[in-house]
């Protein structure tokens, strides 16, 4: 029987990412999806369910010149709080810009780090809750590589494991589900955010389900895993991880409202 600790899971996250965080952002836009159709496209303008096979996006995002990523994980506790993290970043490798919004909710407090690069200097805002200040530096990040780190680490697991389930639309594209549920696996995935909570006996893994969107150029436009599990009182807990990219080719970056307000406070 495999059990999990959820109680030091966004503290573990925040310290991680708080150095992560360099440069994009974005609006959060909703990104949602049409219900899958249970059957692949003969169309051949998606994957098929002869099996899923996933190729690395970075080519065709520079070849793009702007996109969208959006990664997120939400933990939900026993007495029913909710905590998450969600770090959103728009690039637009074309004008040299990106915008990125790092952010962490939970019951006790919140964080909010906006970051803008443009022409290579960086202007940060930091709130949440909070005075905001900001900071001004010309040492700027490889926008790309921010944006794009967190792609799942376990796509060939998935290659290998995960099941055709139908053909849906997402971010106004066609794509194909695929699908596995094994509660055995969470630890392997588990290992892939980067935190490890094994070892407690407070919380009995009942569900760990996979799922990931694929696009006709064979690109993961989303990836997930959704957890959920029961404590030795009953009562009901769930986490959800999920990175997603959208927008190729057609984001774009502006200046944020408080920029104008960033440099007056450097000069």
């Amino acid at each position: 029987m495999k059990y999990v600790r959820l109680s030091t899971l966004l503290v573990v996250l925040t310290v991680a990412l708080a150095g992560c965080s360099g440069g994009g952002v974005t609006d959060g836009s909703e990104n949602g999806t049409e219900a899958a159709t249970g059957s692949p496209s003969s169309s051949g303008d998606s994957a098929s369910s002869d099996g899923l096979s996933l190729t690395e996006a970075d080519e065709r995002l520079r070849d793009a010149g702007s996109f969208t990523t959006e990664w997120s994980y939400s933990v939900t506790e026993a007495d029913g709080t909710t905590a998450s993290i969600t770090d959103t970043y728009r690039v637009d490798l074309d004008a040299n810009r990106s915008v990125e919004l790092f952010s962490t909710t939970g019951p006790d407090s919140t964080v909010e780090i906006e970051t803008f690069v443009a022409d290579g200097t960086v202007y940060s805002r930091y709130g949440g809750g909070q005075e905001p200040f900001y900071n001004v530096n010309d040492q700027a990040p490889d926008v790309f590589d921010s944006a794009t780190g967190r792609a799942s680490s376990f796509y060939g697991s998935l290659e290998s494991d995960a099941q055709f389930v139908g053909t849906e639309t997402f971010d106004g594209v066609t794509v194909s589900r695929y699908e596995y549920d094994d509660t055995a696996a969470w630890q392997t995935y588990n290992g892939a955010t980067g935190s490890s909570m094994f070892g407690s006996d407070n919380v009995t893994v009942t569900d760990f389900t996979v799922s990931v969107l694929v696009d006709e150029n064979d690109v993961a436009r989303l990836t997930m895993w959704t957890f959920s599990g029961r404590t030795d009182a009953g009562q009901s807990v769930s986490a959800e991880w999920r990175y997603s990219l959208t927008d190729i080719g057609s984001t774009t970056v502006s200046d944020p409202s408080w920029l104008a307000e960033a440099q007056a406070q450097q000069s």
